[in-house]
């Protein structure tokens, strides 16, 4: 929204709709938002790591390099915080353009689902289990 505003596109209220506390900016919508603070939070509890503190857009892209993980895990923490960033983007659209209302569990379950099926149609031989998954620690 606030790039439609400043190419002078009035698109009606600039707010954030995931949470209505601030005008909606990239920044603003994937690391200052309430909402995926919360999102960021629990996929840090998730993935057993440090809590995700970003700045920026640049910073949440890279955190998964200060993760404390190496390897595979690694790799994979930062698939899921690409995930994290489609999901807040999918639900801050179907709310404005569906008027669906946004539900934290939701993004949640579609990071968690999404990065299953991407997570196991990259790996060749060893198909991780959605329990494990579900526990990502025992990956």
């Amino acid at each position: 929204m606030d790039t439609l505003k400043k190419r002078n596109i009035d698109r009606g209220d600039q707010t954030c709709v995931l949470c209505g506390d601030c005008d909606e900016t990239v920044e603003h919508l994937f690391t200052s938002c309430s909402l995926s603070s919360m999102v960021w939070s629990i996929i840090s509890s998730w993935c057993k790591i440090p809590v995700i503190w970003a700045f920026s857009v640049k910073d949440l892209l890279e955190s998964h390099e200060f993760s404390g993980l190496n390897g595979k895990k690694k790799e994979i923490v930062q698939g899921i915080i690409i995930f994290g960033c489609w999901s807040i983007w999918k639900a801050r659209n179907d709310f404005r353009f569906n008027d669906k209302p946004v539900k934290l569990e939701d993004i949640i379950r579609d990071i968690k689902s999404y990065g299953f099926f991407w997570f196991n149609a990259r790996v060749k031989d060893n198909k991780i289990k959605w329990k494990d998954w579900c526990s990502f620690v025992n990956m």
